[in-house]
């Protein structure tokens, strides 16, 4: 409806003609919640201003989208009908928002998902001296996890336990760069019946109690998977996991990229590596095929794709 005709059938001055993106709202809770009262009482507003916004959706449709009675309104079918399109329009409005949100955020913001944090103050490292007047977020999560976020432009950049690329569905889309190693271990007590070994495979130690630091990432998801008769501790805290593997007699994990620390702050363990060859990864930088020029002062040249 334009603002002429919007006039001539209210004679409602200029700009009131609309609804505003929050008396929408509030119709929409009109129609959900039925009453005046609920509506007022979930957006912590008086009812009136809720009373004024429903009579204002009458005057800007033009027709009666109520049924009064003494003390009470409810939605006829007309109002039913305006609650449906009201709906759908603040659907399409948050997400519109949501886009040139994320279209802004995307602009100042380079993100980065990994499966291993052992890897990040290199990259970022590198990434700040190549763009100073960005911001770098991160944050770990599970492969599955980082390649549906880097398709769908949630990333610009991940660190895989694999080469993404390598992949027959992949080909052409990205580009990666061995960027690293590392390789699980346990970390036993000396007196454990295991310390003095040169290796272990993960199947002897199935069926023992283990500490588990939640946020290693894919290694736990792995060791769960292959040692499905243990225990596992888990923390979620570094500082609590620290205390308890520096107290308890339980195995736990390390890597060689922890291991100078693990070793330097426990010295009442030891460790031992494991022969299985799931544990023994190497990492990958990737983006978008189409990015690889952008990022050009990241990547070292180690393997194109």
């Amino acid at each position: 409806m334009d603002h002429f005709t919007c006039k001539k059938m209210h004679t409602r001055k200029r700009g009131k003609c609309m609804l505003t993106y929050e008396e929408m709202q509030y119709y929409a809770a009109f129609a959900e919640y039925g009453t005046l009262t609920e509506v007022a009482q979930k957006y912590h507003i008086s009812q009136p201003t809720i009373t004024r916004a429903m009579k204002k959706a009458e005057d800007v449709f033009g027709i009666p989208l109520f049924d009064r009675t003494k003390n009470s309104i409810h939605l006829n079918e007309n109002g039913k009908l305006a609650a449906q399109e009201i709906r759908l329009l603040l659907k399409q409005t948050d997400e519109m928002i949501n886009r040139i949100r994320e279209y802004d955020r995307a602009n100042r913001t380079i993100s980065i998902g990994t499966a291993a944090d052992v890897q990040l103050p290199e990259l970022i490292a590198r990434l700040t001296r190549a763009f100073p007047d960005k911001s770098i977020a991160a944050e770990q999560k599970l492969p599955a996890e980082l390649e549906k976020g880097l398709r769908d432009n949630i990333y610009q950049l991940i660190i895989l336990p694999y080469d993404m690329a390598a992949d027959e569905k992949n080909r052409g889309l990205f580009y990666t760069e061995k960027i690293g190693e590392e390789h699980l271990m346990f970390f036993l007590p000396k007196k454990h019946k295991y310390a003095k070994r040169k290796s272990l495979k993960l199947e002897e130690m199935n069926g023992e109690n283990m500490l588990l630091f939640e946020k290693s990432g894919f290694w736990a998801d792995l060791v769960r998977k292959k040692m499905t008769d243990s225990r596992f501790l888990v923390q979620s805290e570094r500082y609590s996991f620290s205390e308890l593997a520096a107290d308890s007699v339980l195995p736990c994990f390390a890597t060689n990229m922890t291991a100078a620390d693990d070793t330097e702050a426990y010295a009442d363990r030891t460790l031992v590596p494991i022969s299985d060859p799931e544990v023994n990864v190497t990492y990958y930088l990737t983006c978008r095929k189409e990015d690889r020029s952008y990022f050009s002062e990241v990547f070292t040249g180690n393997k194109k794709n």
